[in-house]
């Protein structure tokens, strides 16, 4: 037998190191499908939403859920969307899993009670997911994790006639943990509102004389989340509105714990079919778990105020000037009837320099101290007027 040159016999070693590698790879990298989909759904099923589907596939770590339904929180019925897709699917350390992304096909949805009308959402992903083991007994463990949630396009349509439209909608959202508050951006790239069907004639004259039978603008929140204590913080949640302003919230809660999020969720699906007053009172029950810290609504004027005023004037056969100086009375009036001197003169004060410059208007509530939500709804049935002290509430304007 002549000899093996010596490269030709490190390529061949080569070689099959490296299908061996391969192999091995293969076999390290696959997860059970199975386990990690039926993972998924008793995570989903703590949310209170369920997941249902035919058969799993998987191929190495990309696990398909063929034939998928699944209802949310607040659906009354599942949906099918088809086959869902898990990528960069691995094991962690703690017996969990990760997953790199979850993408979901199109959905549409036609209306069973309205012929020609349906909503149409595009492009959805998630990111970053955690799936906590099973058995884990933390109080997060309950939770679905996911680092960014994407939503590339939303149509709605009312009798075969586009209505709305978003587009370009993220959410990104830090790491939970019980020992730092977790923070989170919400971003809307556009939205777009045809008004142009409003069926009320004085509310159709009225936005297409001030030229809003269209609407466009942009959606963006960001915030934080403390797990231990519930302190929920918006530091800003802003609807701005092409040629018309942006209006501006802000709010500081405590108390949204893991347990209230679990009861508002029971509540939910226990208060199924039963009557208004019910509801009412289950959901005034939850609600006195929580503490107000502090809140704010701000509108930023691009031109939609001098629109009104010119449109209620001409309405009425007087001018935009009379109608300033006919609020610059009444305001200071009708809010002495509060019993607080000082926030009716505050209130007059802003709201004329308001109507002289718009720019922006802003009423804040900043009490002393938290505020128990019991003690807010006890104030607002007994004596309304009292809350503008207990809650401190202020307003300026141009500021």
């Amino acid at each position: 037998m002549p000899p093996i040159h010596p490269l030709k016999s490190g390529l061949r070693m080569l070689a099959a190191t490296s299908a061996l590698v391969v192999v091995f790879a293969g076999s390290a990298y696959a997860v059970d499908g199975n386990v990690v989909a039926a993972r998924l759904k008793a995570v989903y099923a703590e949310q209170s939403g369920t997941i249902e589907y035919g058969n799993v596939e998987t191929s190495g770590s990309t696990v398909v859920l063929k034939d998928t339904k699944f209802s949310t929180p607040s659906a009354k019925e599942s949906f099918a969307v088809g086959d869902i897709t898990l990528d960069d699917v691995s094991d962690t350390s703690d017996g969990g899993f990760k997953i790199g992304s979850l993408s979901i096909p199109d959905v549409n949805v036609d209306s069973k009670e309205e012929p020609g009308s349906k909503i149409v959402v595009q492009g959805i992903k998630f990111e970053g997911i955690t799936l906590p083991p099973e058995g884990a007994t933390t109080p997060l463990a309950k939770m679905l994790q996911y680092e960014k949630a994407e939503v590339k396009h939303v149509g709605v349509s009312v009798k075969d006639k586009d209505v709305f439209s978003a587009d370009d909608l993220t959410g990104t959202m830090s790491p939970l943990s019980e020992t730092a508050p977790v923070t989170f951006v919400l971003d809307l790239a556009k939205f777009k509102a045809d008004l142009s069907g409003v069926e009320d004639p004085k509310t159709k004259d009225a936005l297409k004389a001030l030229g809003y039978e269209t609407l466009t603008g942009k959606f963006q929140a960001e915030g934080s989340w403390n797990v231990s204590d519930g302190r929920l913080v918006f530091d800003k949640f802003d609807y701005l509105v092409d040629n018309a302003g942006t209006l501006g919230l802000k709010f500081d809660i405590s108390g949204y714990t893991l347990d209230f999020i679990k009861g508002m969720q029971e509540a939910t699906k226990d208060m199924k079919g039963k009557p208004n007053d019910a509801q009412s009172m289950a959901m005034l029950g939850l609600m006195q778990q929580l503490s107000f810290t502090g809140a704010s609504i701000r509108f930023d004027d691009a031109s939609v105020t001098y629109k009104a005023l010119d449109y209620v004037a001409k309405q009425q056969g007087a001018k935009r000037g009379d109608l300033i100086n006919q609020a610059k009375a009444i305001v200071p009036m009708a809010a002495a009837q509060l019993g607080n001197a000082e926030f009716a003169q505050s209130l007059g004060v802003a709201v004329s320099t308001y109507l002289d410059n718009p720019k922006t208007i802003q009423i804040k509530a900043a009490p002393a101290k938290p505020v128990p939500f019991a003690i807010i709804a006890a104030g607002g049935m007994a004596d309304p007027k009292s809350l503008i002290k207990t809650l401190g509430v202020t307003v300026t304007a141009s500021q």
